[in-house]
């Protein structure tokens, strides 16, 4: 459990928001990625959990969040086309900097 504390507008904008989850995945035949996030949203903005392709430097795909605070668990399918093995993380940010989410953890189902 991460509190990400004043979580900021962009992406890796405090040091805790880099630490949510790392994963390597050997891309060959796979086409698509479903990622599930469990979180404790709190604050008033919509909550962006990014899939980060630490490799390459480029975004897989993202679950905005604008809906009530409380505990949930998020997903979203994504198609992929990428090759060879990678480095996947999540990443997180919000249209108001101050809010607090808790990150709970998170998984990456490869299809």
């Amino acid at each position: 459990m991460i509190t990400l504390t004043n979580l900021t507008a962009s992406y890796d904008g405090i040091p805790a928001s880099q630490g949510l989850g790392l994963i390597r995945i050997d891309f060959t035949g796979v086409t698509q990625l479903k990622l599930d996030v469990r979180v404790n949203k709190i604050g008033s903005g919509t909550q962006s959990w990014q899939l980060w392709n630490d490799t390459d430097s480029t975004q897989v795909g993202v679950i905005d969040d604008a809906g009530a605070t409380g505990i949930k668990v998020l997903s979203a399918t994504f198609n992929v086309a990428l090759s060879g093995e990678k480095i996947l993380r999540v990443r997180a940010k919000s249209t108001v900097a101050a809010d607090d989410p808790v990150f709970f953890g998170s998984s990456i189902l490869v299809k």
